[in-house]
């Protein structure tokens, strides 16, 4: 099983470390040496994904954030409230209030700890912690230089994290070309070379400096435009992993090539926004892109995204734009060249009040997830059946029924 430690006291922290390390069947996968905030606490449990946590109460109203935290984005998570200097009776009452189960009572002994990790290894028997859902990756690939893909992606991963608080993450993948840095006026914030350079390294620390924020969305950038030579594709698998398991929804803005490291994205990718506008040469472009992407066996992937489309204006019909494309059009965009560069020279996505706004908003509600859970009813119990203080005549007691 493995544990996580959120213990601020050094020594307490090592105490418990080292208890732990008389159990085999316990992995320690990290130590937290803070108490980290509510959205870092589950930053790190999404990414070590234990299978339950200890937490010191020494800071009550830190404990309580945290434990209220869990049980709102990871119901289900087994968490150990590690008492030292407080009484008891005042202590369980609270620990209640927050559905926390196992109470470990200072000082720490082989014996209590010993009888804790059995009442959770029984509770996980019957009821698995619960998965940590990896977030689902969206890849936005231009048919040629120009489209407005970029605008799109941007607009999108914005209206995520902001209108439908979803945690998002936007990777701009172009890495000769990227200009997502621009458009946000992001600043010195570090680059998605950066974290290719220290994937083997990454943890949620790291993460947590290197990221860039454009409000509520999360943004790792192009960076310099020259790629160094040693990119590799288990860099990527590594950085994707770990972004995967951090945010709820990833938008890769990509390069129109077609080289090995955009590939790589769009084979991990839920779906393939394959962004044209309703013009030959972008159709002609969108096509032969589709051919490659069919060579690949990732043309179920693709959605065609029609940009910067004329309704009122005589043009190319719909059903030709498909028929160019060879693939049907799921969403289109219309033209508005004043609002985009207005956006652009403010450093914000296309304003949601115009038409191409609300069409980006349609998208993005579209790929947001169903993040809501149902609740389990749970049959009443008295009062002390609540808990779990260590005790050689409580081994047989659960968690949850």
């Amino acid at each position: 099983m493995r544990t996580v430690l959120v213990v601020p006291d050094g020594t307490l922290r090592q105490q418990l470390a080292d208890a732990l390390a008389d159990f085999p069947e316990i992995q320690l996968v990290r130590q937290v040496c803070t108490y980290p905030q509510p959205e870092d606490f589950i930053r790190i449990i999404r990414a070590r994904r234990p299978d339950f946590v200890f937490i010191s109460a020494q800071d009550f109203s830190s404990f309580d954030a945290l434990a209220a935290a869990a049980d709102d984005r990871m119901p289900g998570l087994p968490i150990v409230c590690v008492a030292g200097g407080t009484d008891p009776a005042e202590l369980m009452p609270k620990v209640m209030r927050l559905g926390v189960r196992e109470v470990l009572i200072l000082p720490v002994t082989r014996e209590n700890l010993g009888e804790i990790i059995a009442s959770i290894a029984h509770q996980l028997a019957r009821h698995p912690a619960p998965v940590v859902r990896l977030g689902d990756l969206y890849a936005f690939l231009p048919a040629k230089p120009g489209v407005g893909s970029s605008t799109i992606a941007v607009g999108t991963s914005c209206a995520l994290a902001d209108e439908l608080h979803v945690r998002t993450l936007l990777l701009d993948c172009d890495l000769m070309a990227g200009v997502t840095k621009f458009l946000l006026k992001l600043g010195n914030s570090s680059s998605i070379l950066n974290a290719l350079e220290k994937a083997n390294s990454l943890d949620e620390d790291m993460w947590r400096q290197m990221v860039g924020h454009w409000d509520g969305l999360e943004v790792l950038h192009a960076g310099e435009m020259a790629p160094p030579a040693t990119l590799t594709a288990a860099s990527l698998e590594v950085v994707l992993g770990f972004a995967r398991a951090q945010y709820d929804t990833l938008c890769a803005d990509l390069a129109s090539s077609m080289d090995p490291f955009t590939v790589q994205i769009m084979q991990e990718a839920r779906r393939i926004f394959l962004v044209t506008t309703p013009e030959l040469v972008p159709l002609y472009m969108t096509r032969d892109r589709l051919q490659h992407l069919t060579a690949l066996g990732l043309a179920e992937k693709v959605s065609l995204l029609l940009n910067r489309n004329h309704p009122s204006h005589r043009g190319l019909s719909d059903s030709e734009v498909a028929q160019l494309a060879g693939t049907p059009i799921s969403y289109q965009f219309s033209n508005d060249y004043p609002g985009v560069q207005d956006a652009i020279l403010e450093g914000v996505p296309v304003s949601q009040r115009s038409g191409l706004g609300q069409s980006i908003l349609a998208l993005a509600r579209s790929l947001a997830p169903n993040l809501g859970r149902q609740e389990t009813p749970a049959h009443a119990r008295k009062f002390l059946e609540f808990f779990h203080v260590p005790s050689t005549r409580d081994r047989e007691t659960v968690w949850r029924d």
